[in-house]
C-alpha cells in the first residue's frame, strides 16, 4: 500500500472517532493545538474520552500534558489512542508515564471485492435506513461488546441519536436471524477508504457466520462506492475471520488508559 493510501486509511479511523462523538447526546468535539479531544456524555474512559494526536511533530511529552490538563477540568481519566509508525514516540511516552494498554489491535485493509456470504434461509440481511434499525444495531452491540469490557450503557451512549447515523457517509447491515436483530457491521466512508466499524454478533447467534456475512457485504459495498481499500481495525477475536475474508494487517492501533487523580 502506498503512502498516500495509508494517510487515507488513519484520516479514516481519526473521522470515525469524531463520528463516535457525533452520535453521542451530549459530547464535546475539540481539536486544538495538534490534538484531537472526544469527550463523551458519560466519564467512561476508553473511546468516550480520548485524544488522538493529529500532529506528528507535536512532541509525545507534550501531548501526554495537554491531555491530562485538558481531562483534569473535566475530571475524567481518558485513553490516549496511538496509530502506527507514527505514533512509537508516544507510545513509549505513555509506558513511562505507567499508562495500561488496554488494547493492541491490527489496522487490516482489504483492497477488492470479496465473494458474497451464502445465507440460509432464516437469516436476512438488509440495509439500515430507519432509525429502528439502528435501535436494532445498538442492541446487537451492546451485547456483543459488553463480554470483552465495554459495557452496554456505553453503547447505548454512542449510539443515544439514532438519526444521527442515517447519514450518507454511513453504510450500516444489519443481520436478523428468524426475524431478530442477531448482527451487523457498518462501513464510516471517507476519500477513498471504507472503515469498517462495529462489527458484533450478539452472543446466541455466534458460530454462524454471521458477523462474516455482514462484513463481506459492507467491504464489497464500501469498494463499489468508490473507494479504494475497506479498513479495520480487528479484535482478537474477528481477526482471523478477517484474514479468512481476506483482510490484510498494514499496522497497528493501541489504546492507553491514563488517570487524572
Amino acid at each position: 500500500m502506498n503512502s498516500l493510501l495509508n494517510t487515507l486509511v488513519y484520516a479514516n479511523f481519526v473521522e470515525a472517532m469524531r463520528e463516535f462523538g457525533r452520535w453521542q447526546k451530549l459530547s464535546q468535539l475539540i481539536e486544538r493545538e495538534g490534538l484531537l479531544f472526544v469527550a463523551g456524555s458519560t466519564t467512561f474512559p476508553i473511546f468516550m474520552n480520548s485524544v488522538i494526536r493529529l500532529d506528528a511533530d507535536l512532541p509525545a511529552p507534550e501531548v501526554i500534558d495537554k491531555a491530562r490538563a485538558f481531562f483534569q477540568t473535566l475530571n475524567r481519566d481518558f485513553t490516549i489512542l496511538t496509530y502506527g509508525k507514527q505514533d512509537r514516540d508516544l507510545e513509549a511516552a505513555a509506558r513511562s508515564a505507567e499508562m495500561k494498554q488496554v488494547f493492541d489491535s491490527p489496522e487490516m485493509v482489504l483492497e477488492k471485492k470479496v465473494e458474497s456470504p451464502m445465507l440460509p434461509a432464516n437469516v436476512k440481511i438488509r440495509l439500515a435506513t430507519k432509525e429502528e434499525e439502528i435501535l436494532d444495531v445498538c442492541h446487537i452491540n451492546s451485547e456483543a461488546y459488553a463480554p470483552i469490557g465495554f459495557p452496554k450503557e456505553q453503547t447505548e451512549a454512542i449510539f443515544s441519536v439514532p438519526q444521527r447515523l442515517l447519514s450518507p457517509k454511513l453504510i450500516i447491515y444489519v443481520a436478523y436471524l428468524d426475524d431478530r436483530p442477531a448482527s451487523t457491521a457498518m462501513a464510516i466512508m471517507t476519500e477513498q477508504v471504507a472503515g469498517i466499524y462495529w462489527v458484533g454478533t450478539i452472543p446466541s447467534a455466534r458460530g454462524l457466520g454471521l458477523a462474516e456475512a455482514c462484513t463481506r457485504l459492507v467491504s464489497n459495498d464500501g469498494l463499489d462506492r468508490g473507494a479504494q481499500v475497506a479498513a479495520l481495525q480487528a479484535s482478537a477475536m474477528g481477526e482471523r475471520i478477517y484474514q479468512r475474508i481476506g483482510y490484510r494487517t498494514i499496522d497497528r492501533v493501541k489504546c492507553y488508559l491514563a488517570s487524572t487523580k
